[in-house]
């Protein structure tokens, strides 16, 4: 679907995510997790693969002991392998860096602030052509949980949403994300699972090249798995 807005063209895309991510508590102050999952665009331009590894640091309460917040900060990177349908496929490796601050963190709700640095290296298959980009990103959630203690049937659900935005600070070749909203609903099964699903709104520019930003409808399923 397009349209032509101020001599500018949108268009509006389905875009349907699956993943997985299993996480490792190292010890008091360190975790790891670990993403693997896959994106496809309807219509069929592109198909997204990819694997993220990150480790965390609970940093400790030096002030105001008292008050329920948590900080960490974390690294990692994405692993992304995109499949075109139209022009040559896309390698990319992206190293990120962040803090995120948890407050309030209670039983019942959770509100994040998450700040991101991201670098993001890009080699197009066919020729191994390179591109460089950096990003800078905001995220607010919050998350509301069920305990069935006021509505019976509720416990294990809870329901998430959140805002995020980027801002390119050199925009690379390809996926220059502006803004995206996601709400959602989730369930934890046990003490190890846990599944979601969201429906969310993103605007981006697929590539830097392009007069056309896109809008796009997301369609995601995650499951969570504790490994210990």
């Amino acid at each position: 679907m397009t349209s032509a807005q101020d001599g500018n063209f949108n268009t509006v895309n389905n875009q349907f995510w699956v993943d997985f991510n299993p996480s490792y508590n190292i010890s008091d102050r360190f975790d790891l997790s670990f993403k693997v999952g896959a994106k496809a665009n309807y219509p069929q331009s592109w198909y997204k693969f990819y694997t993220s590894p990150e480790i965390s640091y609970k940093i400790p309460k030096l002030i105001f002991e008292k008050l329920k917040y948590n900080e960490r900060v974390y690294a990692g990177f994405d692993l992304y392998f995109i499949y075109f349908t139209t022009t040559p496929n896309v390698l990319e490796i992206s190293p990120y860096q962040g803090y995120t601050l948890s407050w309030p963190n209670r039983k019942r709700i959770i509100i994040k602030h998450n700040v991101e640095l991201g670098e993001r290296f890009q080699w197009e298959t066919s020729n191994w052509n390179y591109s460089f980009g950096m990003r800078v990103s905001y995220e607010a959630s919050i998350t509301l949980r069920f305990h069935g203690d006021i509505l019976k049937y509720s416990k294990g659900f809870y329901l998430t949403a959140s805002m995020k935005f980027w801002w390119d600070l050199i925009a690379a070749a390809v996926f220059n994300d502006v803004v995206r909203i996601t709400p959602g609903i989730g369930y934890v099964i046990n003490s190890k699972w846990k599944a979601a699903f969201l429906i969310g709104y993103n605007y981006t520019r697929n590539l830097s090249s392009d007069k056309f930003n896109t809008d796009n409808i997301i369609y995601r399923f995650r499951v969570y798995y504790s490994l210990n």
